[in-house]
């Protein structure tokens, strides 16, 4: 349901995970309990139940990514780009020394590189990498 705007915090250095695909609400429940995690949910019956029951929950209202994104600026959760995720399985970003091995063609030997180290992504400077810094600072500034 949030699987973008998750991506997008972990481009901002967020610790997020995705529950599991079969999981229902007391599975999410729990696994938020267990994690000590805050659940992001648009799921206003999930959301009611979270605070009944004590979970620490967030109510996403918008469908629009940016949107959303504003929603978590104004609960004060911060959106500066830390490349210190995985955007896609969340494990830690090393970055990578200048002996190891780079796999990234015409990338220049200095140009810093990060590796995944539970999937082995890896992530660099591209021409990306300016528009999802400017993007999060309109998102911060609007």
């Amino acid at each position: 349901m949030l699987l973008r705007m998750a991506r997008w915090l972990r481009m901002a250095g967020h610790d997020v995970s995705n529950p599991p695909m079969d999981a229902d609400d007391l599975d999410l429940m729990q696994i938020a309990k267990d994690e000590e995690r805050t659940l992001i949910t648009r799921d206003r019956d999930l959301a009611k139940r979270c605070r009944r029951d004590g979970v620490d929950c967030i109510l996403v209202e918008s469908s629009d990514l940016d949107d959303q994104l504003r929603e978590m600026v104004l609960l004060g959760i911060d959106l500066e780009m830390r490349p210190e995720r995985c955007t896609i399985c969340n494990g830690p970003l090393r970055e990578m020394t200048e002996s190891e091995p780079r796999e990234v063609a015409n990338l220049a030997e200095d140009e810093p590189l990060w590796r995944c180290e539970s999937c082995g992504k890896l992530y660099w400077e591209g021409s990306h990498w300016a528009r999802i810094k400017e993007r999060l600072e309109r998102l911060r500034e609007g």
